[in-house]
């Protein structure tokens, strides 16, 4: 299963500095460099399809953001977030 700070290091490693990005665009770096594992494709609760990875990438953005590591930019139909 990946791991939140291998999360953390993708998203420092590849996501454009000082601009807004998406989460749609989040998820996909992390999916194209995070080498995922069938568990991490795996749905998160027998009730919800939303993969395992998808929930860990959240709960890291959140964790980032709530530590001021972060920027998140509400108002539209879809979060998104820049880098400090």
């Amino acid at each position: 299963m990946i791991a939140e700070t291998t999360v953390w290091s993708i998203l420092q490693g590849h996501m454009p500095r000082k601009r807004w990005v998406s989460s749609k665009d989040i998820y996909a770096i992390v999916e194209q460099y995070g080498d995922l594992k069938e568990e991490d494709l795996q749905p998160r609760s027998p009730r919800c399809r939303t993969p395992q990875w998808k929930t860990l990438v959240r709960n890291v953005l959140m964790n980032r953001w709530k530590n001021g590591k972060l920027r998140w930019r509400k108002g539209s139909n879809r979060q998104e977030s820049g880098s400090r």
